[in-house]
């Protein structure tokens, strides 16, 4: 899912409060609700930058907890490592930040294809 897919997405009318639910819900059950992402607005950088702020604190507090919400979310080793050798420039948390998002957003919209 390019960039500009995700904003698309994130601009649609419903979308984005089906996905500030979504990505809530996926923290809360890792028992992560007290950091989840605050997300005031559906602007791209602003979601990616409050994601990573949750990403960041999560590891800081115990690397091994950040594996179970990738598990949650559905995030596989074999993508991390994809992203990471096809974008050498981000750090570990950004790819996660960005791998966290497009799962949720793509979650969402498979979930709002199949109840139509």
């Amino acid at each position: 899912m390019a960039d500009i897919d995700i904003i698309n997405s994130l601009q649609k009318v419903g979308l984005f409060e089906k996905f500030k639910i979504q990505l809530y819900r996926d923290f809360e059950l890792c028992g992560f609700s007290e950091v989840a992402p605050k997300l005031g607005s559906n602007n791209l950088e602003h979601v990616l930058n409050e994601v990573l702020k949750s990403v960041m604190i999560i590891e800081k507090k115990d690397s091994s907890s950040i594996q179970n919400l990738l598990y949650r979310i559905d995030i596989t080793e074999l993508q991390i490592k994809k992203e990471a050798s096809s974008h050498p420039e981000k750090n570990f948390q950004q790819i996660l930040a960005e791998l966290i998002i497009k799962r949720i957003l793509q979650k969402v919209i498979l979930k709002q294809q199949y109840s139509k």
